[in-house]
């Protein structure tokens, strides 16, 4: 009966200790477990957002093979809105763009181009965005706003950025700075760059003939 009655009452202990510091202790389990947990879930989350944005670029491929412009444009907008984190929603936004310049479309690739240099979270894909989004203002016989988002310095891509820059200064007329870009270019091309033999070729173009 005493056993009975000592089980009772420590039941009862056991009962008001779990009431006056259940929080405490739930709280500790979290401090100890919560970051181990959250962790694995967040990485859950993750790859299966980066999944979904994969699922979705490959459609975005297909709308555009397919020559379906709405459709890859809705694609695109939602990976720009809700997939901005994945790598996915800047290499769709590229290759939107790079359809629209093939239909003439260059104020369209401009917009897609703009948001992955503003956007994108990948070094890469932004200076690729970069040079693009230069090359388009020149085709559209706008060097100045060209030069301006060049800027000065453009990492691995500096050869490219240099040969950009002076087909720029090129179509501007300054031909000593044009000359000057290409040297730079050359200068910062690796070894076996296929640029190498087409930057040597304008800047022979631009040698200055010495007067007989």
């Amino acid at each position: 009966m005493a056993t009975h009655i000592d089980d009772e009452e420590d039941l009862e202990r056991l009962k008001t200790w779990w009431k006056e510091n259940w929080v405490a202790l739930v709280g500790g389990l979290v401090i100890g477990f919560g970051a181990i947990g959250g962790w694995e879930a967040y990485k859950v989350w993750r790859d299966g957002r980066a999944e979904t944005a994969s699922q979705m670029y490959e459609e975005l491929r297909k709308n555009l093979d397919g020559a379906k412009t709405d459709e890859a444009n809705a694609i695109v907008d939602r990976l720009k809105s809700d997939y901005a984190s994945t790598p996915y929603a800047a290499i769709a936004a590229l290759a939107a763009a790079q359809s629209a310049v093939k239909n003439g479309q260059y104020d369209t690739a401009a917009a897609h181009l703009k948001w992955v240099v503003e956007k994108g979270r990948d070094e890469g894909l932004v200076e690729v965005a970069r040079l693009r989004q230069a090359r388009v203002l020149l085709a559209q016989n706008k060097p100045d706003d060209a030069l301006a988002v060049l800027g000065k310095e453009a990492g691995s891509f500096s050869s490219l950025a240099e040969e950009l820059r002076g087909d720029i200064q090129l179509a501007k007329g300054d031909r000593k700075a044009a000359r000057s870009a290409y040297e730079k270019a050359l200068a910062a091309a690796e070894s076996g760059a296929t640029n190498k033999t087409l930057l040597q070729q304008k800047l022979d173009d631009l040698t200055e003939v010495n007067p007989s």
